[in-house]
């Protein structure tokens, strides 16, 4: 499906582009950002090639004759919800009358009952595209004859019963598919939010690791958790008051889990005629990904790999979270795109991502489709243009090497590039967190490539605060000295043809190594840690420094060294809590050049210093990309 012609533009739209282009007539352009695309493939971890895979998955089972809608704009099914709750599965399922306190190992081997339970799921992943769902379970309704005294009613006193639960289900999957059960399995969606009946630190990690155990026996299937998501929003609340329980339930569970999973999302908060996004990306989504692998490498030696199953446009505050609006459809389309772009970047630990839309959300009880992507008539809706923007992209795709002007500044353009020899395009693609328009000069380092015109897609916000989506626009950065505006609160695609022989020859493979310590306390305005490397020719680096400090304190992050060798090249990540009443904390991350002279050790001293002497607060973790150039063997 080619998506042309749907474009549309306010009134002030058009001024914009007009002033634009009246500034470029005068010969003076002023950029507010420079993004520079590298002659270099881009591989993280070895992952080079853009997935749909791994990110263009939605949540819940698409219903029968909604299969067709999604895939014609390249969605699938990503995450089986609550089957244990549905139907009431668990709590009708009836006792093993020879083992006292279990489940009856007969009850799901009925073909009929098979047949009610998982024909929607087998219906969805025989529908063309790969199998890679995730199953996961509320864990929250049982059957009567279960002693569930310790847990207010609600969860097993006796976990390895709870567990075989689990089993059993999934051993019902297996015989009704022929083996063809999800590839991941999620224990316990968001546990910490039953706080009230399940203590995190200990329960929740002993299930964890009786399920995992029970799963691995029989299946092959790779068991995550645990699945959480208001607590690495505020993790360092209250001194990282969490963070001991979360470090207990790894301590319990890790050995046993394939995959860490958790939930991120941003809040649209309304006032008035103005509006604005808080939550986790980019700055506080990064710096909790670092945390989770400094402490996992620490322990382990190498990282684990992150599902990041929820993610996207969270509550909403001010205005109707229901009700038909626009600005809440423009709202979960920016921030699936937004969090989308941070995921990407983060590919060398994030294994898949699966945005909150549904296929359709609506039930006798609940008239809304701020979550779908289509109605019960299979029209698309306007949040349908969240897979539109990234339609075109597929496997035939490689990332290449960017970078955001290191200023000093917190940025507030994220950018990404793919290319593909087959189609002969190269896409760079931006996403402005301003809510005003953005003039992003494009350097092609060394003029590796020296495009002119090209075509542009953009969502973006209108006056009315709805949201627009214009396809395939001609543009001519040749007239322009190289520049592109980005509309406020923008994601555009930039597309130029480029043959496939200007491509690049080399592969630019980063790996990450990370600090000894984790949360380091700040003393007299110091935080040091220490980092090894193995013996290895690196050709440059990213020094990644995360930290966090109570709004009530003033300081900042005044210097950076390395082996006593400052680094004065750096910008942050865009901090969309900055402006956020109800947080405590600021949590802000930094991104320093290294340059490959300082990294011709296998023991590294960083050391970070603050402005403020009296100041307390952490640094979070401390992250080294390191990346080597090996020849290219894309064609």
């Amino acid at each position: 499906m080619t998506f042309v012609g749907k474009y549309y533009m306010s009134g002030k739209m058009k001024l914009r582009l007009v002033l634009f282009i009246l500034s470029l007539s005068t010969g003076v352009v002023f950029s507010n950002t420079t993004v520079t695309i590298y002659p270099q493939w881009l591989a993280k971890g070895g992952n080079l090639r853009y997935e749909p895979d791994r990110w263009s998955k939605h949540n819940g089972l698409e219903q029968e004759f909604l299969i067709p809608s999604c895939r014609s704009i390249r969605t699938d099914s990503g995450r089986w919800m609550n089957r244990d709750l549905n139907d009431n599965l668990f709590q009708d399922w009836p006792e093993d009358p020879n083992h006292s306190g279990y489940p009856d190992p007969n009850y799901l081997k009925n073909v009929t009952k098979q047949q009610e339970l998982f024909s929607k799921y087998l219906a969805n992943i025989n529908s063309g595209y790969k199998n890679e769902m995730i199953m996961v379970t509320r864990s929250h309704n049982w059957p009567n004859w279960m002693n569930q005294s310790e847990h207010e009613g609600h969860f097993p006193n006796n976990v390895d019963a709870a567990a075989e639960f689990m089993m059993l289900m999934v051993q019902g999957v297996y015989d009704y598919t022929q083996g063809q059960i999800p590839p991941y399995f999620e224990v316990i969606n968001e546990p910490e939010a039953d706080w009230q009946i399940l203590n995190f630190s200990t329960t929740v990690g002993i299930y964890h690791k009786a399920v995992a155990e029970k799963l691995h026996a029989r299946f092959n299937i790779k068991v995550a958790g645990p699945t959480i998501t208001g607590y690495n929003t505020d993790i360092d609340r209250n001194d990282f008051s969490f963070w001991p329980k979360l470090v207990q339930f790894m301590d319990i569970a890790l050995d046993h889990l394939d995959v860490f999973s958790f939930h991120s999302y941003n809040s649209l908060v309304v006032s008035g005629k103005s509006h604005r996004f808080t939550g986790n990306n980019e700055a506080r989504l990064v710096a909790f990904v670092d945390l989770i692998e400094s402490y996992v490498h620490r322990k382990k030696g190498k990282i684990i790999p992150l599902i990041i199953s929820e993610y996207g446009r969270g509550g909403v505050k001010g205005i109707s979270s229901t009700a038909p609006s626009g600005i809440v459809d423009f709202s979960t389309i920016y921030n699936a795109n937004a969090h989308r772009f941070t995921q990407i970047g983060l590919r060398e630990y994030v294994d898949r991502g699966v945005v909150f839309l549904l296929s359709n959300e609506q039930s006798p009880e609940h008239e809304s489709l701020n979550w779908s992507l289509f109605t019960l008539q299979g029209k698309p809706t306007r949040i349908a243009d969240v897979f539109e923007f990234w339609y075109n992209f597929t496997s035939e795709y490689s990332f290449i090497r960017t970078s955001s002007q290191s200023n000093g500044q917190e940025r507030t353009v994220s950018p990404l590039a793919m290319s593909s020899p087959l189609n002969n395009e190269t896409v760079i693609l931006l996403h402005s967190y301003s809510q005003q328009s953005q003039t992003v000069k494009i350097v092609f380092q060394d003029d590796w490539i020296t495009p002119t015109t090209g075509e542009a897609t953009c969502i973006t916000i209108e006056d009315n605060w709805n949201p627009i989506i214009t396809f395939n626009r001609p543009f001519d950065i040749g007239k322009t000295q190289g520049m592109v505006e980005l509309p406020p609160e923008a994601t555009c695609r930039f597309t130029f043809k480029t043959h496939s022989g200007q491509l690049p020859k080399v592969t630019l493979n980063e790996t990450t190594y990370y600090g000894t310590d984790v949360i380091i306390p700040i003393k007299d305005s110091i935080a040091v840690t220490t980092i090894s490397l193995p013996v290895v020719e690196i050709h440059n680096g990213i020094l990644r420094v995360s930290t966090s400090w109570p709004t009530t304190e003033t300081n900042d992050l005044k210097s950076v060294t390395l082996n006593s060798q400052t680094l004065d090249s750096f910008f942050k990540l865009y901090d969309s809590d900055r402006q956020n009443s109800d947080i405590h904390t600021y949590m802000d991350v930094w991104e320093f050049d290294v340059h490959s002279t300082l990294l011709n050790t296998t023991s590294i001293t960083v050391q970070v210093n603050f402005s403020n002497k009296e100041s307390k607060g952490y640094v979070t973790s401390v992250a080294l990309v390191t990346a080597k150039l090996v020849p290219s063997d894309i064609k």
